[in-house]
């Protein structure tokens, strides 16, 4: 009954926070393209300060870092696997760039930091920072990937030029959240105490990050089409959401991870289709109103998952 309440305390207020931002989106409040642009200043400007924060402030004392490297090799089987199986069931290559990006990209960053705050406290989610640092430069390049193969196809552009790399390999060079990570860790190996005045400063700004992330969540929720793609939707969520983290966390329990280790390998895998990723589909030519639908769908059934999640790891003692 214990580990119900935690989880229940864990996932509700993310749920509230989320219908809030959906009525304040129906009265007019936060119409969609001003939720696109906050959207893109909580990502740019204030969660680079949440993933430097939890990772200077922590205790790295005897920390494996394992299971990062784990979660990146495991992500990179993920995203292969989406393509073999969803190139398989259906023909449009429009909506094969879109269900592969949103089977494997997660919203770890928006989702998984907030839900690690919740459970483990201030402090004590450098794992799942540290996960999510190596998560986020494989996201970037294999959606980039993805996309561009079956937005050409779609498109039947056989003189396209092809892959840019230079683009690709800048986007990794300038990615705030991998120099977040390195900083965080750089100061903390250091020993420095950052003045109080920055201190205060980054713990306002890294403070923004859970409550607004989740009210805009709730705010871009667009369905228009979400009929005409059942069939998609609820194979890719399903993925998304059951399928590929039970997969992804077999070996981590095999092996005997548990505690903070075992969140940051569940909030890696679990959370959510990213936001990003409806732009970057309808920019390369692949199919935007899938990809928003299943951002929205992922979102809200995450939630209810998330809570079953959480409930049977601690159940089993593994969180």
């Amino acid at each position: 009954m214990q580990n119900l309440i935690v989880s229940f305390n864990v996932i509700a207020p993310l749920m509230l926070y989320m219908i809030a931002g959906a009525l304040l989106s129906k009265n007019g409040t936060l119409p969609l393209d001003l939720t696109d642009k906050m959207t893109k200043v909580v990502s740019k400007a204030f969660i680079p300060f949440i993933m430097f924060k939890n990772i200077y402030q922590a205790d790295l004392t005897g920390l494996n870092a394992n299971f990062g490297f784990y979660a990146a090799i495991a992500n990179l089987v993920g995203w292969g696997l989406c393509w073999l199986v969803y190139c398989r069931i259906e023909k449009d290559p429009a909506k094969v760039g879109a269900m592969v990006q949103g089977g494997f990209r997660s919203n770890c960053v928006i989702f998984g930091i907030p839900v690690a705050l919740s459970l483990f406290g201030e402090g004590n989610t450098v794992e799942v920072a540290l996960a999510i640092a190596t998560c986020v430069p494989i996201y970037n390049i294999f959606s980039v990937l993805i996309l561009e193969i079956y937005g050409q196809k779609a498109a039947m552009k056989e003189d396209s030029k092809g892959l840019d790399v230079k683009a690709i390999a800048k986007g990794i060079a300038t990615n705030k959240l991998s120099w977040a990570a390195i900083l965080g860790l750089a100061v903390n190996f250091s020993g420095i105490d950052l003045p109080q005045v920055v201190d205060t400063c980054v713990a306002g700004m890294a403070g923004v990050v859970t409550p607004m992330s989740f009210v805009l969540l709730g705010a871009s929720f667009r369905l228009q089409s979400a009929k005409a793609d059942k069939k998609q939707i609820i194979i890719v969520t399903a993925t998304k959401l059951v399928i590929y983290p039970a997969l992804f966390m077999i070996l981590p329990i095999y092996w005997g991870w548990s505690g903070r280790v075992m969140g940051a390998m569940l909030l890696s895998s679990a959370a959510p289709t990213a936001i990003s990723s409806f732009p970057m589909a309808k920019a390369a030519g692949c199919d935007g109103d899938l990809t928003g639908e299943l951002v929205a769908i992922t979102s809200v059934v995450s939630i209810i998952t998330m809570f079953f999640w959480i409930f049977f790891l601690k159940q089993a003692g593994l969180m």
